[in-house]
């Protein structure tokens, strides 16, 4: 038997469960009616939640600020021992980086880093099965040589190049609506 004695616990937790039920429908109803577009807007949950109505109170924030900024500005840097980091297109301008270097449509050059004969950048906005499409043609046209590729459709794929007089790397990855690709060209 429970402190309560008898089976009163189970009501008790019942009545426990139920109050806990109450709030949270309270509750719901509340964060509906906070998502209204103006002061004094009526909110009528459907028929898969509690109903009637609330009104907002007055003076409430019913937008977000605009003019926020949304992308990260362009940054080129010297790192001590000689290598560099830039964001965005300014990356595509790394030591190592052909400048005529196809890039997919579509993509966008988030980041890159140099040091000595080595560079990285990193791209997101294509599918990885996109990006392999992409430069199991592009390559060859460009005046490069594909020494390998490996690819699990759907989820990663990994080409090795040569050209130029440089080697290379692109791999690229892509987990649903969450891709990435990172180039790495050596000079030999």
């Amino acid at each position: 038997m429970g402190a309560s004695g008898g089976s009163g616990g189970y009501v008790g937790t019942t009545r426990h469960r139920m109050a806990v039920a109450a709030m949270g429908g309270g509750l719901a109803v509340l964060l509906l009616g906070a998502c209204g577009e103006a002061t004094g807007t009526s909110v009528t949950t459907g028929s898969t939640g509690p109903t009637g109505s609330v009104t907002l109170p007055s003076g409430l924030p019913t937008s977000l600020p605009t003019g926020l900024p949304t992308a990260l500005p362009s940054i080129s840097a010297s790192l001590p021992g000689g290598g560099q980091v830039a964001t965005g297109r300014d990356a595509l301008k790394a030591a190592n980086v052909p400048e005529d270097f196809p890039i997919p449509p579509g993509a966008e050059v988030e980041a890159g880093t140099s040091r000595n004969n080595e560079s990285v950048l990193t791209l997101s906005g294509v599918s990885d099965n996109a990006v392999a499409t992409f430069y199991r043609q592009a390559l060859p046209a460009a005046g490069y040589t594909i020494t390998s590729d490996n690819q699990i459709a759907g989820l990663a794929a990994s080409i090795a190049f040569e050209g130029h007089g440089l080697s290379g790397t692109i791999g690229t990855a892509g987990i649903g609506t969450a891709n990435g690709t990172i180039l790495t060209f050596r000079k030999q």
